[in-house]
């Protein structure tokens, strides 16, 4: 077995000289994780920035307190622990307290600030917290990781659950300031005694130094690009599943691109069904190519979304507007969405489980094209649905046929750094272009679920709609004309075996075959009608001689009753009776 050395640190590290971000959930837990360690980087000189990402207001037991009020207070303690360990450089987000998980916006946030301040050293709660909030922001900060090239190194700190730590710091000599700012949550004290519990802790963490060490701070260090590559959790840290977030509330920030021109109605259904996503790392940006400004509608309907709004002074056309939105977003995922198409609430949170499950890059669902006749919002305008948009990946095919809806794709920013942008060339089609292009360095994951819907207006058909507003076959043969360097024999035999061409042909035949069998039961059914027609006649000859034998049969009965009326009417007859009659008395 191995010996407690390789199990456990002997000895202290000195982590200062670097510049340092500390990421706290609430106010205090800056102090128990690394209140000692915050006062020595300030006794260094190295600069600190601590950032609180809730408000704490659920930290009242008692509800005594205003919710405002109780806000401030602990923001005021906050300030005055801090002052005792030295820093001054401070940031309140104020996200609601047991609630970061899921928060809008957050992400891109800590991704700003972690471009804008470059640290060099990362202070976060460990993913086995118990704290929600704890877990949130430890799964905050991979994901802000995973969403850029960061070269710092992250100390993931013990607040309510010990770590198997790999590095401990002798704070020893700083010990008085860590108090003092522990006694600065006055509040907090009152609810549990966290400064003795924490000191405890410390002083636990000192039993393998040496040198006089009383009191130490344990951590978990790890690089940026390590865990950008493995994730928070490592062979040290065990029983975690209980742990993991919601498969919608943590992942790599998405952006969605919509372009947009003079349609405010149907933008505003598009940016709807964006807020509704059950996922919740997402960002949008809004490319308005030279249509009249729509930042209100944006504002009033992207919910707690951040948004990047741009506006083209004049119209630049599809791709163009396309390219400039990839320029914008931030996101490593990234997945388009024009003003008069919508998702369904589970299109990206579906995808980004796919992709996160697997090493590919591309993924796209299936699409259901819907038809109006009029505003949407009128069901009885929705007169035809149908699904064309589900078949499975074939990149020779995608040569022939554009499958691929745009809105039906997420990809990662990966692919940007193998294709080039959209081809502004194009006013139709850029998008089956750029499909094409990645599909030459890239496999595309299909999932066989409808997720968006593909929206027409007035027209009976997609193709009707595209010939309508845009020149069509020219889109169209400058696509194959591109593609034409991708082309050889066997993506011809392809297509024509599997392709649309060997569709119709599949259909042929299987319609032949139909032919072919309802021919043989109406074959069967002349032979069975022949057969009725026969017995028809049969039973139709009985029928004739029953009739004529029930005649005869009458005519008898009625001479009968005729015969038998003259035999009454006889005087012989008369006197029988008479002489019956008189020997019954």
């Amino acid at each position: 077995m191995e010996t407690e050395e390789k199990l456990i640190p002997y000895h202290a590290t000195d982590l200062t000289g670097k510049k340092v971000l500390v990421f706290a959930p609430h106010p205090d837990d800056e102090t128990i994780g690394c209140g000692g360690s915050l006062a020595l980087h300030i006794k260094a000189g190295d600069p600190v920035k601590v950032v609180f990402l809730t408000n704490g207001a659920k930290g009242d037991s008692s509800g005594e307190i205003a919710k405002e009020a109780y806000v401030e207070l602990r923001k005021d303690e906050a300030k005055k622990a801090c002052a005792f360990l030295g820093v001054t450089d401070l940031e309140f987000w104020s996200y609601e307290d047991r609630s970061l998980a899921g928060s809008r916006g957050v992400l891109r946030r800590m991704i700003d600030l972690l471009q804008d301040f470059q640290p060099q050293l990362v202070y976060a709660p460990s993913p086995l917290e118990f704290h929600p909030d704890h877990r949130a922001a430890c799964f905050l900060l991979c994901d802000a990781i995973r969403s850029g090239d960061f070269g710092f190194e992250i100390a993931f700190y013990e607040i309510g659950q010990p770590l198997s730590v790999n590095l401990l710091v002798d704070i020893t000599d700083v010990l008085d300031r860590r108090v003092q700012a522990m006694e600065a949550y006055e509040s907090q004290l009152k609810e549990r005694p966290y400064k003795d519990i924490s000191i405890a802790l410390n002083r636990y963490r000192s039993m393998t130094l040496s040198g006089g060490a009383t009191h130490a701070e344990g951590f978990s260090l790890w690089g940026a690009d390590i865990i950008q590559k493995i994730g928070p959790f490592s062979a040290l840290f065990q029983h975690v599943d209980r742990s993991l977030p919601g498969s919608g509330e943590a992942g790599p920030l998405v952006s969605i691109i919509v372009r947009a021109k003079d349609r405010p109605t149907l933008l505003a259904n598009a940016l709807r069904s964006i807020a509704e996503q059950t996922y919740a790392n997402l960002e949008i940006v809004v490319v308005n190519d030279g249509g009249q400004d729509v930042k209100d509608v944006v504002t009033a309907l992207s919910g707690e979304i951040p948004v990047t709004y741009i506006a083209h002074e004049k119209s630049e056309g599809r791709a163009a507007a396309a390219n400039s939105g990839l320029k914008a977003a931030r996101g490593a995922y990234l997945n388009f969405l024009d003003d008069d198409d919508i998702f369904l609430p589970d299109h990206v949170e579906t995808l980004i489980s796919y992709l996160a499950a697997s090493d590919d890059k591309v993924a796209y669902s299936n699409v259901l094209n819907v038809y109006f006749s009029g505003p949407v919002n009128n069901p009885e305008h929705r007169i035809k649905e149908e699904l064309i948009f589900n078949l499975d990946f074939d990149p020779d095919i995608l040569l022939f046929q554009n499958y691929i809806p745009l809105m039906s794709v997420l990809f990662s920013r990966d692919v940007l750094s193998k294709v080039e942008d959209l081809c502004e060339d194009l006013d139709l089609f850029e998008d089956w272009d750029f499909w094409i292009r990645v599909s030459r360095h890239f496999r595309f994951l299909h999932i066989d679920k409808v997720t968006a819907e593909y929206r027409f207006y007035g027209a009976a058909d997609a193709e009707e709609s595209h010939r309508r507003k845009y020149r069509y076959d020219k889109a169209r043969t400058t696509v194959f004309d591109r593609s034409r360097p991708f082309l050889n024999g066997e993506t011809w035999v392809n297509f024509l075996n599997n392709g649309s061409a060997g569709k119709f042909r599949e259909d042929a035949l299987l319609t032949r075959g139909r032919l072919a069998e309802l021919q043989e039961r109406i074959e069967c059914y002349k032979e069975s009608v022949l057969e009725k027609e026969e017995e028809l006649k049969t039973l139709k000859s009985l029928y004739d001689d029953l009739l004529k034998r029930n005649g005869s049969l009458k005519r008898g009965h009625m001479g009968c009753k005729m015969q038998s009326g003259r035999i009454q009417m006889n005087s012989a007859y008369k006197t029988w009776r008479k002489i019956k009659d008189l020997i019954r008395r």
